[in-house]
C-alpha cells in the first residue's frame, strides 16, 4: 500500500512539475527567445536537474510547448462550436477563443516555426474547421464570393497574430481586439449583396 501510495505521489509531482516547466517556458521564451534552459528551471522554481527528466534539450522542450499548443486549439475550436450560427458570430467566438491561446503561446507565432513541415501540417490539420467556416460565410453571402477563399484562408490567421500582438502589448483588450478583427475581416472583405441595402438606405 505505502509503495503505490508513494508511486501515485511520485507521478503527481511528475505531472505538476512538467506543467510549470511548459508555463515558465512560454513565459520565458515570449520575452527571451536565446533564454537557456537553466533560466526556464530558475523560473518554474525547479532545479536543472528536474527539468532535463522531462526534456532532454531544447527541442524537445519545443516540441512539447507546440503540441500542447495544438491540443489546446483543437479543443478551442471544438468549444467555439463553428458550425453554428452566422459565420461572422462564429469566428467572433473563434477569435474569442484563440486570442488568450496565442498570447500564452506567443513564443510559437513569433518564433518562425513554418520550416518544421510536421508542426505546419499538424496545425493545419486542427485549423480545418475555419476553411468550412470561411465557405459558410461565402454561401450566406457573408463574405465576398468573388474573393477566392485561398486568400481569405491566408489572411485570417495573419490578423490573428497581429490580434495577438496588439492585445499582448495591453493597447486593447482581449473583446475589442476581437471585435475589430471581425470588421476587418468581414467589413473588407464582405459580400456586395450585404452591403447593397446598406448604399441605398444611406443615398
Amino acid at each position: 500500500m505505502f509503495m503505490s501510495e508513494s508511486l501515485a505521489a511520485n507521478r503527481v509531482d511528475a505531472v505538476r512539475n512538467r506543467g510549470a516547466i511548459l508555463d515558465a517556458a512560454v513565459e520565458v521564451l515570449a520575452d527571451t527567445p536565446t533564454a537557456s534552459l537553466a533560466e526556464i528551471a530558475k523560473r518554474a522554481g525547479l532545479g536543472r536537474a528536474t527539468l532535463y527528466r522531462h526534456f532532454e534539450n531544447r527541442e524537445a522542450l519545443g516540441a512539447a510547448i507546440r503540441s500542447e499548443a495544438l491540443d489546446r486549439a483543437a479543443s478551442a475550436l471544438e468549444a467555439a462550436a463553428v458550425e453554428e450560427g452566422p459565420a461572422r458570430e462564429a469566428v467572433h467566438r473563434v477569435v474569442l477563443a484563440l486570442l488568450p491561446l496565442g498570447m500564452r503561446f506567443r513564443v510559437i507565432l513569433y518564433g518562425g516555426v513554418d520550416g518544421d513541415a510536421e508542426f505546419v501540417a499538424a496545425r493545419e490539420q486542427v485549423l480545418q474547421p475555419l476553411m468550412g467556416l470561411i465557405a459558410r460565410a461565402i454561401g450566406n453571402d457573408e463574405l465576398d464570393a468573388q474573393v477566392d477563399p485561398v486568400w481569405i484562408a491566408a489572411a485570417l490567421p495573419a490578423l490573428l497574430v497581429a490580434a495577438v500582438r496588439v492585445a499582448s502589448s495591453g493597447s486593447l483588450d482581449v473583446e475589442r481586439t476581437a471585435d475589430l478583427l471581425c470588421r476587418t475581416l468581414f467589413d473588407g472583405l464582405g459580400s456586395a449583396k450585404r452591403a447593397a441595402p446598406d448604399l441605398q438606405a444611406d443615398s
